[in-house]
């Protein structure tokens, strides 16, 4: 983890991030001390953490007493693991979104941390902040690596092929872009955003946006890289 990354020096940044975290409660769970002051120094971060921790146990501990709705944990702990956190914390509250940080690209690791249903998988080589923004927007953060894991997964079948308006779609719903968000990028009225939503559901065969989005990775029509490239995290 790039410790420059975890201090954004760009107010709008911070704006961002603060409007992201909002109605957030976050519990942090990180191995190094200096990481996890680096993390608490985010003042939007500041807002919304109810606790910190370096080693499993303190976490869950945590997590039973504020049931977060955001969990920012890395793979190496003083004590325990990431990935044994977040089964137990998924198993207080499944709707709690996850946020791990992980040492590399270990194929092993990563279709540990698809098994346990993180919402971001982000390594210590890449930056932080981008990961944090989507995982807490409420979007699917899975770079290069965990997508090449998961293409190698039976790709799903389609009842017929996404439209490129769909895929546009697509790209926002991985970045937690809300239906009155999508609207308006799109330039297109609330209902049709939400018609567009809905076909996609139906050619995907799912019934939520994590689904749609995770399904869409695996057979290769959205990457993470070119939606952060080519879309705003936030507007309206």
């Amino acid at each position: 983890m790039d410790l420059t990354d975890l201090i954004p020096e760009i107010p709008a940044l911070l704006e961002e991030l603060d409007e992201l975290l909002r109605g957030h409660t976050t519990v942090a769970c990180l191995e190094h001390l200096k990481w996890l002051g680096a993390f608490m120094c985010i003042p939007p971060i500041q807002k919304s953490l109810v606790g910190a921790a370096t080693t499993e146990d303190e976490a869950l501990e945590l997590v039973r007493k504020h049931r977060p709705s955001l969990i920012v944990v890395s793979q190496s702990l003083q004590q325990g693991t990431g990935l044994s956190l977040v089964a137990r914390a998924e198993a207080i509250d499944r709707a709690t979104k996850t946020l791990l940080v992980a040492d590399d690209s270990n194929e092993t690791l990563v279709r540990e941390a698809l098994a346990r249903g993180c919402e971001g998988i982000c390594f210590q080589s890449e930056r932080f902040i981008p990961a944090l923004r989507v995982v807490a927007g409420g979007g699917v953060y899975y770079p290069q690596p965990v997508a090449a894991v998961l293409r190698q997964q039976a790709p799903p079948q389609l009842v017929e092929p996404l439209t490129a308006r769909e895929r546009e779609v697509l790209n926002r719903l991985m970045l937690g872009l809300s239906d009155q968000q999508i609207s308006k990028q799109l330039v297109v009225s609330p209902e049709t955003g939400k018609t567009l939503v809905k076909h996609i559901f139906q050619k995907l065969r799912v019934d939520n946006r994590r689904k749609a989005v995770v399904r869409s990775i695996a057979a290769g029509l959205i990457n993470l890289e070119s939606a952060l490239e080519g879309s705003t995290m936030v507007s309206g």
